[in-house]
């Protein structure tokens, strides 16, 4: 699963058209209000001046220096993090269990392996499911829009509405929900949604549901990858959100690929698509993360306090 889709509808908010930026950034916008629609002249978009973007250098140090808790997305990207890492481990295990019987330890095939699956699976769920929830607050936020200029010119706004304030809604109104429907990232939330809803199911009946799951995430991901680049057929490596969506569609297929050769009973390939897509999801998850954090430079006391270098320090 790919915490890029809530993201990229709050980088642009749920009413421009298939999620995409307004045309022109100092248009006035459409807003909804009780069902009715109005047009607001304080666009989000009119920005006096843009902040240059930040170094490769300055993301990843804040990926461990900043926690911004009240931003969904960056709650999601940590979830979708903890699950990989969960599955990685349940792939290992299973790897070793396949190609080196002597490492199995007791307990580890009637207890760890299940387990470690059944986590990572709630924990794509979760996330699964806070993303959904963030792409109809997407734009939703009452503080000053954080604004990104990234390297080919081009300028984000973010403005969610934040984890305890009045303007976060765990349930969209009925305009809300019509509007969010609209855009790329919100339909690929909705199908990766889904696909969750069926992963836990694996635990027990592992070929069926991982290979329905594996498929839905595929696609899923896939339109978000092709979303995302200015030509469908024009990949965007340089974009870390690219890169985010483009190795989360790498572990959907693969994921989709253990369930079929469960089905055929090869455990070895079983194995190995699950080690792949185990790593590719975690590689995902965290080009995800880092990408989130261009929006974070300095934590802002909107979304929670920074941890201090001295901090960091003591707790490492």
């Amino acid at each position: 699963m790919n915490a890029a889709a809530s993201l990229r509808a709050s980088f642009y908010g749920a009413d421009g058209s298939l999620g995409l930026p307004a045309q022109n950034p100092r248009d006035a916008r459409r807003h909804t209000v009780n069902g009715d629609e109005t047009v607001s002249q304080d666009s989000i978009f009119e920005v006096e001046q843009v902040a240059e973007p930040p170094t490769t250098r300055d993301q990843l140090w804040q990926m461990f220096t900043i926690c911004p808790y009240r931003d969904a997305n960056w709650i999601v990207a940590i979830i979708f993090v903890t699950g990989s890492v969960s599955f990685l481990v349940n792939a290992s295990f299973t790897l070793l269990s396949t190609f080196a019987p002597s490492t199995v330890f007791p307990g580890e095939i009637e207890l760890a392996i299940p387990l470690t699956i059944l986590f990572g699976a709630v924990m794509f769920l979760s996330g699964g499911t806070l993303a959904l929830v963030a792409g109809w607050n997407a734009d939703k936020g009452t503080f000053e829009p954080v604004e990104d200029k990234t390297g080919d010119g081009s300028t984000k706004m973010y403005k969610p509405a934040l984890l305890g304030s009045g303007a976060w809604s765990w349930i969209p109104t009925a305009a809300d929900f019509k509007a969010s429907l609209r855009t790329v990232p919100f339909l690929s939330s909705l199908v990766q949604f889904s696909g969750g809803l069926i992963l836990p199911i694996s635990v027990l009946f592992l070929f069926a549901p991982l290979s329905v799951g594996g498929i839905m995430f595929f696609f899923a991901n896939l339109s978000l990858l092709i979303w995302l680049q200015d030509s469908w057929y024009k990949p965007k490596p340089s974009s870390a959100s690219w890169q985010a969506a483009f190795w989360s569609t790498v572990g959907s297929f693969n994921f989709a690929l253990t369930g079929f050769a469960l089905f055929m009973g090869d455990m070895s390939a079983s194995a190995i698509a699950t080690f792949i897509g185990a790593w590719t999801f975690l590689v995902g998850s965290v080009f995800q993360w880092y990408d989130l954090m261009a929006f974070h430079p300095d934590g802002g006391d909107q979304f929670g306090q920074p941890i201090s270098s001295t901090e960091l320090i003591e707790a490492i």
